[in-house]
């Protein structure tokens, strides 16, 4: 009985089976006729499936060869798919990383230009708060100038007028 399909085990089998055929004519010379029939039968029962054996095995070793050839072929067109692929992801993860801290630095610069339009902002603001208050001071000046020159010129108008 076989034990594998390759193809060197069967002919190493059929080897020996052979061998064995040769060493079972000694054997017939034993006075039981029965067991020298049984031993014949099974002798060429096992040379047949033998030789059947590697007659299949001829027959189909060639296809199945050329399937394992082309089997490895497509396990390796695979693998270097494989890894161009990962080769690209890896190259779109840096991109994304690349574009995700030209991003950071962006906010940073934002953030920046928004601090200091902010300053400028109070600055300006802290500014038109004084100029009001200077304009009120100077405008309250000037109607405390205009009120006295009202009052100096009418107690002139009353001072040349009882006179």
């Amino acid at each position: 009985m076989l034990r594998s399909s390759n193809l060197n085990s069967v002919i190493n089998q059929l080897d020996a089976d052979h061998v064995a055929n040769n060493a079972v004519p000694g054997a017939e010379h034993s006075n039981n006729n029965s067991s020298r029939q049984t031993v014949a039968g099974e002798n060429e029962c096992s040379l047949a499936a033998l030789q059947l054996s590697h007659g299949i095995l001829q027959i189909a070793e060639p296809p199945l060869a050329r399937a394992r050839g082309q089997l490895k072929e497509l396990i390796g067109k695979q693998n270097k798919i494989y890894i161009d692929l990962s080769k690209e992801k890896y190259k779109l993860d840096c991109s994304e990383v690349a574009k995700l801290n030209d991003m950071m630095n962006d906010v940073r610069r934002y953030k920046e230009k928004l601090t200091r339009i902010k300053k400028e902002m109070q600055n300006i603001y802290q500014r038109t708060k004084v100029l009001k208050k200077r304009a009120t001071n100077v405008a309250t000046c000037k109607q405390r100038d205009y009120q006295r020159k009202l009052e100096k010129q009418q107690h002139e108008e009353s001072l040349i007028g009882n006179h």
